[in-house]
């Protein structure tokens, strides 16, 4: 006969075991993979400790915290290969990058009446900075990366030997864009008219297609045994009908600019096309 006790012992760790089989199955349908070869990554506890107070202390919002919707955000995940997951991560930020590309010439037209998006950057050059307006590293977004055009071999080769120290911050920066691009949907965008009512559709989805980015980000960091730096309340970007038009496009060119940049990161960090 078991107790009582013993009972509630195993149904603990049953429960336990049923949450990071979500966990597993949530990331895994997310990255399109296969649930052969899972590995979990073996994270110190003082990492896994900085992690989860910095969570607590911010009261980060778990859209942010979480990009991968596990069903228990504090329990340990069990992450596929990370080259793979880079695979991943660079799939997934081309595909961001392409299906954002898609309406760029909308986006300037139906916010800044221009006919097409080239045409906007060429008589607008000094349209503005937003991503490096924030308190990150240099490196983290280095103002020699323009759009459409890679950064030097040898500097990404440069950027490998201090990769580590930098990646919280790139996953942070990656945050920020996800957290610019909601706001500039939900409180920049008027619903109401009709012009910016597909416009709204485009940046949503845009939003959605980013944050998958960030989940395998996410999960590299865990790989990686890395800080996850909280983005703070008082750092969540804030769009309004009075910024729209001064931060839209810099955020809009700076979501293309630095999935591009994400991606050399990571092709060259694993070695993967």
């Amino acid at each position: 006969m078991v107790s009582a006790r013993d009972k509630k012992n195993l149904y603990q760790e049953l429960s336990g075991y049923v949450n990071v089989c979500a966990a597993v199955c949530l990331l895994l349908l997310v990255g399109g993979l296969s649930p052969q070869s899972s590995a979990a990554p073996g994270r110190s506890r003082a990492v896994m400790s900085r992690q989860r107070r910095a969570v607590g202390v911010s009261n980060e919002d778990s859209w942010l915290s979480n990009p991968c919707d596990y069903a228990d955000p504090n329990a340990k995940p069990h992450v596929p290969d990370p080259k793979q997951l880079a695979k991943d991560l660079v799939w997934q930020a081309r595909d961001a990058y392409s299906s954002a590309a898609k309406y760029k010439d909308t986006f300037v037209c139906k916010l800044y009446s221009h006919q097409t998006f080239d045409e906007f950057m060429s008589s607008t050059p000094s349209a503005g900075e937003w991503l490096r307006t924030f308190e990150l590293p240099e490196k983290v977004y280095p103002k020699e990366k323009v759009l459409n055009k890679d950064m030097p071999d040898e500097y990404i080769e440069e950027l490998m030997s201090d990769i580590d120290k930098l990646l919280p911050f790139m996953h942070k920066a990656l945050k920020l864009i996800v957290a610019g691009l909601r706001s500039f949907s939900t409180e920049g965008l008027n619903a109401e008219l009709i012009s910016e009512e597909s416009l709204k559709v485009d940046i949503n989805n845009t939003t959605s297609a980013v944050r998958a980015v960030l989940c395998s980000f996410h999960a590299i960091m865990y790989k990686r045994d890395l800080e996850i730096l909280p983005l703070l309340e008082s750092e969540v970007p804030k769009f309004n009908q009075s910024t729209l038009l001064r931060d839209g496009f810099p955020l809009y060119r700076d979501t293309l600019n630095y999935l591009e940049y994400l991606r050399q990161v990571f092709q060259k960090l694993y070695g993967v096309a």
